[in-house]
């Protein structure tokens, strides 16, 4: 954890430098000062909302393993996004499947298998967004429009290998096995059975694409929890005084999402920062009045998730070390889940 910490804070201290290095501190106040808080509301309002239908569409994926309670997935959802807000290395997806296995008793190989689908879902939503904007914008040979298509060539890339990859393990399973199994037959016998168990486990996480309704299900409302969070960052330019194209918010929340998509700090300062401040000098802001939205548009998502997260792994009688990942503790049986052995 100390080595992820440190990790996390060089790379927190290396994006917020760039962030910073031409920002005018007293243009920086003056923008800050003169802000309409009321307008944060609608915003705040429509972050912690989405956070049901996330809830709803984890809870969609997780069927076809077992059928959990909508109330156990939300708040499993939100101390894992509250985790990412507090510890780097975005171990807040660990929290989220560690949280539901330690109140289910499902395998954790395959709740994180159920984490990285959505990831798929969410990042094809957000590309899809990025080339639709910048298709249809004026603003298209832009400096900085070049290096944010370069960004989004790379996820690309990406994500038809993560894509391919979980294709083999969900429709080949047991040539991936066999696989696992080679790899591993030098190693101790503890070793190769732990391997093969978490494949096997890992692709029963999968299993969502088994069903075309609730494929549909996961996609539709992948593309709403975008949408939403999309209209929600123009409120914070409305409370700023920026009256910007409706384009822009969209630009800001496709760059931010998927630089933090990468782990790195607590709470992504920095990196949210810096991705914010790129995207919106495209639409003629300053350094100093992008990262006065940066500051607002991060403060604004991450005070009422993290609050909210703590409650809730209070409210579980949880600790933080019990869900991130650094401390093991035995997993409960299963309370009104039905699922499978896994």
């Amino acid at each position: 954890m100390r080595r992820k910490a440190i990790i996390g804070g060089i790379i927190s201290l290396v994006f917020m430098y760039l962030a910073l290095r031409k920002v005018d501190y007293s243009d920086l106040w003056t923008t800050l000062q003169g802000a309409q808080w009321a307008y944060l509301i609608p915003n705040i309002v429509l972050v912690v909302g989405v956070m049901f239908i996330r809830a709803w569409r984890w809870q969609l994926i997780l069927r076809p393993i077992a059928k959990v309670p909508f109330a156990r997935v939300y708040s499993s959802t939100m101390i894992g996004f509250m985790v990412n807000n507090v510890l780097p290395a975005r171990l807040g997806e660990i929290a989220r499947a560690v949280s539901l296995g330690l109140k289910t008793g499902i395998s954790r190989s395959a709740t994180l298998a159920t984490i990285i689908v959505e990831r798929i879902y969410d990042s094809f939503i957000l590309l899809a967004f990025l080339w639709l904007v910048f298709g249809f914008s004026q603003l298209s040979t832009h400096t900085e429009v070049a290096r944010i298509r370069y960004l989004g060539w790379i996820f690309l890339m990406v994500n038809l290998a993560l894509v391919l990859l979980l294709g083999l393990l969900q429709f080949r399973n047991a040539a991936v096995v066999r696989f696992v199994e080679r790899a591993t037959r030098r190693l101790s016998p503890r070793i190769q059975s732990a391997s093969k168990e978490i494949t096997e486990k890992f692709a029963r996480g999968l299993r969502v694409h088994h069903n075309w309704p609730t494929t549909l299900g996961v996609a539709v409302s992948s593309l709403v929890i975008w949408i939403i969070m999309g209209f929600s960052n123009y409120f914070v330019f409305l409370a700023l005084g920026f009256h910007l194209p409706w384009e822009a918010s969209f630009v800001v929340l496709v760059v931010v999402s998927l630089m933090i998509s990468v782990p790195s700090t607590a709470g992504f300062v920095g990196v949210y920062h810096w991705a914010t401040q790129i995207s919106l000098q495209i639409y003629g802001l300053s350094p100093s009045e992008a990262v006065a939205v940066a500051i607002v548009l991060h403060a604004a998502q991450y005070i009422p998730i993290t609050v909210l997260g703590f409650y809730h792994l209070r409210r579980e009688h949880l600790r933080l070390r019990a869900v991130d990942g650094t401390e093991a503790g035995p997993e409960k049986k299963p309370e009104e889940t039905r699922s499978e052995s896994i």
